[in-house]
C-alpha cells in the first residue's frame, strides 16, 4: 500500500524515499528535500481520507499542534501543506538515526542502566515540552522514539497522536496505558506509563507485559504484576526497580503524576549512583602506585640498615681490650688442700723467692694466693699427707700427724693457724711467746733482711695448744720488740 509513495516527488520539492512506519492517518518516510539537497521526515494523509474533511480536518490539527512544540527531543516540523494533486502533507526534521525498537533489538540481554536511564530521561523532556503545550502522545513506544548514536545519543520523540481520533492504528497494546485500553482518553500520565514500560523493556530486554493480543495484555494488567527487574540479572540502582513500579500502576492516581515528576525520580537515582561510582573510584587504591611505593619504602630502608651495620662495626681488637683496675677471678672449687700440699713440697729457697719478688701482698694474705684458709673451719688433712708445721700468730709453733689427725683449734679469740712448709733444712727461730693481741687476724711483721742471714734454730715442737675455756678473756699481745719489727 505504502509502496506507491515510494520515489514520489510531493508538492515539487520533497522525494519520498524509504517507508519509517504508519500512523493513525498515513504513513510516514525518509525523503529528500531536492532544491536544497538536505533530509527531511514526510508524514502524508492516507489518500482514502483526503475526501474526508474530518480526516482532513485531524490531520491539520495535528500538524497545528505539534508546530507549537520547539524542542531538541521533539521532532520538529518545518513545512505543512497540500499539493495541486491532493496530497497533504507534513514535513519535518531530518529523523537521524535508528527507532530505539532497532536499538534495543542490536542489545541481546537489554541496555546499561546508565544509558538506559539517560535515554528515557531525554524522552520525558521532550514530551514535558509537547504536555506544555497540551498535546498528549498516547502511545509512546520503542517506535516513536529516535536515537542518533552519531550525535550522542540525541533522543527525538515524534508522531503524537490526535485526540480526537479513536483509531487504534498504528498503536501497540504492550506500551499503552489501561485507561486508553479501557476507551478513555488519557492524559499525561498515560505518558508516564508509556516511558516505565520502556524503561523496564530497556533494562530486561522485555516489555512487563508481552502478548500481541490487547485482551491478554488488559487481563495481565490487572491479574498480574510484572516480574522483579533482579530476576533478569540486573545490577540495578537503589530504589529504580520502585520508581519503574509506580510508573506502571494500573490506577493513574497512583503514579507519578507528570512526566517531569518521573524525570526527576530518574535523575536522583542517576546522580546518587554516579556519587557513589565516583567515591568508589576515588577509594580505590592505585595497585601499580602502591607497588611502587612499597618498592622504594624497602630500597631506603634496605639502605639504611646496610649504612647503619657498615659504620658500626664491632671491632674485637678494640672493644675487648683489658681491665687496667681489674681482678682475677679465683674459681670457688671445694677445698682439698692441693693448694697446701703443693707448697709444702716447694723447695728450700721458695720462701726466699716469694719474698722478694716485686708482687706485694696485702698484710694477712695466706699462702696459696687466695686468702683461703681451707682447713680453718676444722677440717683435716687430707690421708697421707706429711707432717704439717703451724705457727699461730703469737709465735706457738703446732705440728699435726696426718696419721693423728684431729679438728684444728677453734678460733677463740681471733687465732687463725696459718699453715708454712716443714723442712728439716731450714732453720728458724724459736718463737718467743706472746699473749696474743686484741688483732689476732692481723699478720705477723715479716722479717728484716738482717734477719733472714741470722743462722736460724730449729723449731722445737709444741704441745698441741688447748683450746680456751668458754667465757675466759683474750689476753692482750705484747708488743714485739723493734728488732723484729
Amino acid at each position: 500500500m505504502v509502496d506507491q509513495f515510494l520515489g514520489q516527488v510531493i508538492a515539487g520539492k520533497y522525494l519520498i524515499e524509504a517507508f519509517m512506519r504508519q500512523t493513525d492517518l498515513g504513513p510516514m518516510f525518509r525523503g529528500r528535500h531536492v532544491i536544497v539537497d538536505r533530509p527531511v521526515t514526510v508524514k502524508l494523509l492516507h489518500p482514502q481520507l483526503a475526501a474526508d474533511e474530518a480526516a482532513v480536518k485531524t490531520f491539520e490539527f495535528e500538524a497545528r499542534a505539534e508546530a507549537r512544540v520547539v524542542h531538541p527531543n521533539v521532532l520538529n516540523i518545518t513545512d505543512v501543506g497540500a499539493d495541486g494533486l491532493g496530497m497533504h502533507y507534513v514535513i519535518y526534521e531530518p529523523a537521524a538515526g535508528t527507532t530505539l525498537q532497532t536499538l534495543m533489538a542490536t542489545a541481546e540481554h537489554g541496555l546499561d542502566v546508565e544509558r538506559a536511564v539517560r535515554l528515557v530521561r531525554h524522552a520525558a523532556d521532550g514530551l514535558a515540552a509537547a504536555h506544555e503545550q497540551n498535546l498528549l502522545h498516547g502511545r509512546v513506544s520503542p517506535l516513536t522514539i529516535l536515537v542518533d548514536e552519531a550525535s550522542g545519543d540525541t533522543v527525538k520523540v515524534f508522531d503524537f497522536a490526535s485526540r480526537v481520533n479513536t483509531s487504534n492504528t498504528g498503536r501497540d497494546a504492550r506500551y499503552v496505558a489501561p485507561e486508553i485500553l479501557d476507551g478513555a482518553e488519557g492524559d499525561t500520565r498515560s505518558d508516564v506509563y508509556s516511558l516505565g514500560v520502556i524503561l523496564y523493556e530497556l533494562l530486561a530486554g522485555r516489555p512487563p507485559f508481552d502478548s500481541p493480543d490487547e485482551t491478554e495484555i488488559r487481563r495481565l494488567h490487572a491479574e498480574e504484576p510484572p516480574p522483579p527487574l533482579s530476576a533478569f540479572g540486573k545490577d540495578l540502582p537503589a530504589n529504580l526497580e520502585a520508581v519503574i513500579l509506580k510508573a506502571l500502576a494500573m490506577d493513574p492516581e497512583m503514579r507519578h503524576q507528570s512526566v517531569i515528576e518521573f524525570k526527576n525520580e530518574l535523575e536522583a537515582i542517576a546522580g546518587s549512583r554516579s556519587a557513589a561510582a565516583a567515591a568508589t573510584t576515588a577509594g580505590k587504591p592505585d595497585i601499580w602506585k602502591t607497588a611502587f611505593i612499597v618498592i622504594v619504602g624497602i630500597s631506603l630502608l634496605s639502605a639504611v640498615l646496610i649504612y647503619a651495620t657498615y659504620t658500626k662495626q664491632t671491632d674485637p681488637t678494640t672493644q675487648l681490650q683489658p681491665d687496667a683496675n681489674g681482678q682475677p677471678v679465683q674459681p670457688l672449687n671445694p677445698a682439698t688442700g692441693s693448694q697446701e700440699e703443693t707448697l709444702a713440697n716447694l723447695p728450700p729457697n721458695a720462701a726466699e723467692m716469694l719474698s722478694n719478688s716485686n708482687m706485694a701482698l696485702p698484710p694477712g694474705t695466706l699462702p696459696g694466693g687466695d686468702g683461703y684458709n681451707p682447713w680453718a673451719s676444722g677440717g683435716t688433712p687430707p690421708p697421707g699427707a706429711p707432717p704439717q708445721t703451724y705457727v699461730s700468730p703469737g709465735g706457738q709453733v703446732i705440728t699435726i700427724d696426718p696419721n693423728n689427725p684431729s679438728q684444728f683449734m677453734p678460733t677463740e679469740g681471733g687465732i687463725i693457724l696459718v699453715p708454712i712448709p716443714a723442712n728439716a733444712n731450714t732453720a728458724k727461730p724459736t718463737p718467743t711467746p706472746k699473749t696474743p693481741s686484741a688483732n689476732a687476724n692481723a699478720a705477723p711483721t715479716p722479717a728484716t733482711p738482717a734477719d733472714r742471714s741470722a743462722p736460724k734454730p730449729s723449731p722445737t715442737p709444741a704441745a698441741r695448744q688447748t683450746p680456751a675455756p668458754e667465757g675466759s678473756p683474750s689476753k692482750p699481745a705484747a708488743n714485739k720488740p723493734d728488732e723484729e719489727q
